[in-house]
């Protein structure tokens, strides 16, 4: 057994290798040809430990039962671990049943602090930074089979990857929209495709109207305020507005765009005509490349911006090939609406750098603006 499994019983590492130490039954044979009891001094040198610490962790298996101190002689001896460590993981079990006994009293009593004056409503409000995330955690344990949500700022509490993990390692399936705004902080975008490879579903959009999170199809927590100083959400088991917001959450995801890389992305249910009009709507605010030649950036030729590669067998070769990971990070953040700051800030590299990717993009696509690369890059599958 590995020093780390002793954890569970609660004996540290160096109490380990003394535990070792004492079960080999080292110490000089005594007239009878019997191991003769280390005594706390001989431990301390065999292991290389101060003898202080050496006694500590003798008597602390003493008090689980592993060792026994020899009458008399100063020595510890160790009760044959068959029948010893059994005894103590049955008792660690017992008092972990105790322990999960007392959740629903312990439940009971958070539930008295938070309870609404009515106990019977099914829907209820719910204002302040504790209330509100306090009941978002509550959904994330809550979920068994299907969580969904819509990430948006402000935000009432920190982000927890480590709770959606456990999640997602109980089978629940867990889907979210996040919005241009929700991965402008540097790294967010590095932090959904690490729960990407979690196992979470993400699509991207421009905006949304509310924060979001069903689980079960069951209880819903809805933002009814966006002031992050005194946030408001209305928390609901009413099952008729539970589906009428879990079927607001499918419309979006449907017209959301998938998160390069992540699960589902390659799902055909991308209303492609809908991306090709935000990305025809960023043109107007971002830069493109048919503007930008007082930028420095080469304007593609007529040739290369019609669209149409001049023979049959570029046209196969183009539409044969796959994005990189890189260009479909690009044709995500482009297509959702973020601007190049935000993306020259997610992709970690310079307005520079970002400008010419993006121009060898719009070349390779035969593309002059954001709208011909999201029309194109739709038509090989690359989004």
């Amino acid at each position: 057994m590995p020093p780390s499994s002793f954890a569970a019983l609660g004996i540290d590492d160096v109490a380990v290798a003394v535990y070792r130490h004492v079960v080999a039954g080292a110490g000089a044979a005594d007239e009878g040809g019997a191991a003769a009891a280390p005594t706390a001094g001989a431990v301390a040198r065999a292991v290389h430990l101060d003898e202080a610490t050496a006694l500590a962790a003798l008597e602390r298996l003493r008090s689980l039962g592993l060792v026994q101190r020899s009458a008399g002689g100063g020595g510890y001896g160790a009760v044959d671990p068959r029948v010893a460590v059994p005894a103590v993981v049955a008792a660690r079990a017992d008092a972990l049943v105790e322990v999960r006994a007392a959740v629903p009293e312990l439940g009971e009593l958070f539930d008295e602090g938070r309870r609404p004056r009515d106990a019977d409503e099914l829907t209820r409000v719910v204002v302040g930074q504790a209330a509100v995330g306090d009941w978002y955690s509550q959904l994330e344990h809550r979920a068994t089979t299907d969580f969904v949500a819509f990430d948006r700022p402000p935000y009432v509490v920190a982000s927890n990857e480590s709770t959606q993990r456990v999640a997602l390692g109980r089978g629940v399936r867990w889907r979210a929209v996040y919005t241009v705004a929700s991965i402008s902080a540097d790294g967010s975008w590095q932090g959904v495709h690490r729960l990407g490879a979690e196992g979470e579903e993400a699509r991207i959009t421009h905006d949304l109207p509310i924060k979001l999170a069903v689980a079960d199809r069951r209880v819903a927590l809805v933002s009814i305020g966006h002031d992050p100083g005194r946030p408001e959400a209305l928390v609901t088991e009413s099952e008729p507005l539970v589906t009428a917001l879990y079927d607001l959450f499918e419309a979006r995801w449907r017209s959301a765009l998938p998160v390069p890389g992540a699960p589902g992305a390659g799902e055909p249910a991308v209303d492609w005509a809908e991306v090709a009009a935000r990305l025809a709507a960023s043109t107007s605010t971002s830069t493109s490349i048919s503007t930008s030649a007082s930028a420095g950036w080469p304007v593609p030729t007529a040739s290369s911006a019609g669209g149409a590669p001049t023979t049959r067998d570029e046209e196969a070769r183009l539409a044969s090939r796959p994005p990189t990971p890189a260009e479909r990070d690009l044709l995500a953040l482009v297509a959702a609406g973020a601007t190049d700051d935000v993306i020259a800030a997610q992709l970690g590299i310079s307005s520079r750098t970002l400008r010419r990717r993006l121009h060898a993009l719009f070349d390779e696509l035969g593309a002059s603006n954001r709208f011909h690369a999201g029309v194109e890059a739709a038509r090989r599958g690359w989004v």
